[in-house]
């Protein structure tokens, strides 16, 4: 089952003509199997890694890297990885990282497409004056944003 209508395809693969660095998405899931263990169940793991393989098929500058979230959890651990589904997005000579929960559909699509531009290009929206104080931190900064679809 495909995501992305081929018009869909075609915009944001016009978009990813923007991208200037390569971007590397390291995606936790869990592994597919028949057996239902309560507790860790993940009901948008699979859809979320088919919608990521078809975005990055849409550019040789992103790589999708796929990790189990329990046969990595030292891999999960590095990045901060607590729950799934989880994407972390990465680009060569960017300081720092973004991670998003969840499946990345309706609004929070065009997020992520805005993301991997963003990313790829090592800059975002913020003022010149946020980055100015951002710049003058002497400590990491762990910033969260929490998104409902209402």
């Amino acid at each position: 089952m495909a995501f992305l209508s081929a018009n869909d395809q075609n915009e944001i693969k016009r978009l990813f003509e923007q991208l200037s660095g390569n971007v590397k998405l390291i995606y936790f899931t869990q592994k597919e199997s028949p057996l239902i263990i309560p507790g860790q169940e993940c009901g948008s793991c699979k859809d979320t890694r088919l919608l990521l393989e078809e975005v990055a098929a849409l550019s040789d500058k992103i790589q999708l890297e796929v990790h189990d979230f329990v046969a990595d959890s030292e891999t999960a651990r590095e990045h901060g990885i607590d729950r799934i589904p989880a994407l972390v997005m990465t680009a060569e000579g960017v300081k720092g990282k973004l991670r998003y929960f969840g499946m990345p559909s309706g609004y929070e699509f065009s997020v992520l497409i805005g993301s991997l531009l963003d990313v790829s290009q090592g800059k975002s929206d913020l003022s010149e004056e946020t980055v100015e104080i951002l710049r003058d931190l002497d400590k990491d900064l762990h910033i969260q944003v929490f998104v409902t679809p209402t």
